[in-house]
């Protein structure tokens, strides 16, 4: 027997959502009314007699509670799924008293709404005794409080304290296991990107999450004496935990690599830490996160699998100047610009090198700062091959736009690379350019030939009866870029073909000359933007657009 559900709902957007994206048919629900506020939902109530109620709590005219409450004082019986937020939190205790079935928490997705619509119903069809209202609350509030306490947290560090928000208070309601006092908050980060498979589902990528979460837990428990919270906010796992309370003989970089340690050891991925400096009370959790987010961004200078103090991001000197009014850097782009239009290539590549060691060695400046400034550089060299050479530079890698890449550079290797593939566009676009010197072909042919074995700089010297220095700098003049890199261009371009066959990921590494699966990953990722997984069903896509595409215009032709 369907079961009848009225649906109550002021949002329009998110009533309409819960009308059009769910099959309530399918599951042997029959909707027999939706209300836009309480009033309305009373007269349907009264009206149909519904076996469930679906409602918020904030509704013109009667709020939800009150709606439940007038709906059973005419004698109205029926069951209740309270839609609330953590705002509403206090509403929870009266909610109870009315005999709320269950509720779900905003935001909420449509698999979430039949989640607890299902079990409510799977308990009418199977119960001939009703179970205790409250009894039954219970259990729902204890299956569900995770997700309240993440909720309260992540808005914690969202915004700074509201006036009248009283903390305490709701730290003593809802059981959370920190403490008003002095706290500091952590966050932990996946580096997806050096991962050569990417999950192969939404559902994997969450177990592996809660497996985190219970690994940082453990690991840090007794190093804040049991007054931590581990919660997710957006693609980050953070950690809220009280330093006054307990002492460990550890130090705090010792125990964040013991963290660390054991996120690699059990699940086999590269992980990069950042910690707040200490902060007076929970009251000022939004600004200790954004303590932690700016160490985090360590990891663009140092690179991906660090540990990073915001106390250590104190000690550092902050540039007097803009990066834009920095006269090194200003120097610096003037210099490289010279060498191009003198043809100098060689010191072209080592001007570039030069300029990004600068920024290793003075991380003063912000990742956006520096992303900000290369993007203006390259530019600048799109400008400069279209007038001194009248040739437009393919700024596109396949289906990647580098110009569109560099916000989402997370390091500064990764930009060097585009850097270096732009610098050498612009040499091979130069028309001045003489035929390729004898040796530094014969290098090229040994490249092709041997690119999948363990070629080095030094092989390739040998072979060619030059020195190391020499090779190397002949090939940066006359390419305009390095062996290594050179080699590494050539074998992405080589693997990009056999992804392009479907591949396995461990088996194009080999053939095309990487022993580690790992470091083929990284290094395909540096040069082109994309994981190895990424760019083959980015190219299985297009491929599936493309016959799409060619089945419509024959259809076309025979209509």
């Amino acid at each position: 027997m369907a079961l009848k559900m009225i649906i109550a709902e002021d949002e329009q957007s998110f009533r309409e959502g819960l009308i059009n994206l769910i099959d309530w048919k399918l599951y042997d629900i029959e909707l027999t009314g939706v209300a836009e506020n309480g009033r309305q939902a009373l007269d349907l109530i009264k009206r149909d007699s519904p076996d469930l109620l679906l409602t918020d709590i904030r509704m013109p005219f009667l709020n939800g509670l009150e709606l439940i409450r007038s709906a059973k004082a005419g004698g109205a019986q029926f069951h209740t799924i309270l839609i609330t937020g953590y705002d509403e939190f206090e509403y929870a205790k009266e909610a109870i008293s009315l005999g709320v079935s269950d509720y779900l928490l905003k935001p909420c997705m449509p698999h979430d709404i039949v989640r607890v619509i299902m079990d409510v119903k799977q308990k009418l069809d199977h119960s001939d005794v009703a179970v205790p209202l409250n009894r039954e609350l219970n259990r729902t509030w204890n299956r569900n409080i995770h997700l309240l306490k993440n909720q309260i947290l992540t808005q914690w560090v969202r915004q700074p304290l509201m006036p009248l928000e009283n903390r305490s208070l709701v730290i003593r309601e809802v059981n959370l296991a920190v403490q008003p006092g002095p706290i500091e908050i952590g966050i932990v980060r996946m580096d997806m990107n050096d991962r050569s498979e990417p999950y192969p589902s939404t559902r994997d990528l969450e177990l592996i999450r809660y497996a985190m979460q219970n690994i940082v837990n453990e690991t840090l428990n007794d190093f804040y004496s049991g007054n931590i919270e581990v919660f997710r906010h957006d693609e980050d796992l953070l950690w809220l935990g009280n330093t006054s309370i307990g002492k460990s003989e550890l130090s705090t970089v010792e125990i964040m690599k013991t963290v660390q340690h054991n996120l690699i050891s059990y699940l086999k991925l590269s992980f990069s830490i950042a910690l707040s400096s200490p902060h007076p009370s929970v009251n000022d959790a939004q600004l200790a996160y954004e303590e932690a987010v700016e160490a985090m961004e360590g990891r663009f200078y140092q690179g991906k699998g660090g540990i990073f103090l915001h106390e250590e991001l104190n000690q550092q000197q902050s540039p007097s100047s803009s990066i834009l009014d920095d006269p090194f850097l200003q120097r610096w782009e003037k210099e490289l610009f010279t060498y191009l239009q003198n043809g100098q290539y060689e010191q072209a590549v080592d001007a570039i090198e030069t300029g990004l060691r600068y920024f290793k060695e003075r991380p003063g400046y912000t990742r956006s700062e520096v992303i900000l400034l290369i993007t203006s550089l390259i530019l600048t060299l799109r400008k400069f091959a279209e007038e001194q050479y009248s040739v437009s530079i393919e700024w596109m890698d396949e289906n990647i736009d580098w110009i569109e890449k560099m916000p989402e550079m997370e390091s500064l290797d990764e930009c060097s690379s585009i850097l270096q593939k732009i610098v050498q566009c612009v040499v091979l676009a130069a028309p001045s350019r003489k035929t390729l010197h004898r040796t530094v072909h014969a290098t090229l042919e040994l490249i092709k030939s041997k690119y999948n074995s363990n070629l080095t700089l030094e092989q390739a010297a040998k072979e060619t009866f030059v020195s190391n220095s020499y090779l190397s700098s002949l090939f940066k003049q006359e390419l305009g870029v390095n062996f290594l890199d050179y080699l590494h261009q050539y074998r992405i371009e080589q693997a990009k073909e056999l992804l392009r066959k479907n591949y396995k990921i461990y088996a194009v590494a080999k053939l095309v000359g990487y022993q580690e699966e790992r470091h083929f990953s990284s290094t395909f990722k540096k040069w082109t933007g994309l994981a190895p997984r990424q760019y083959q069903k980015g190219y299985e896509a297009i491929i599936r657009d493309d016959i799409t595409t060619l089945m419509e215009v024959e259809q076309d032709e025979h209509s």
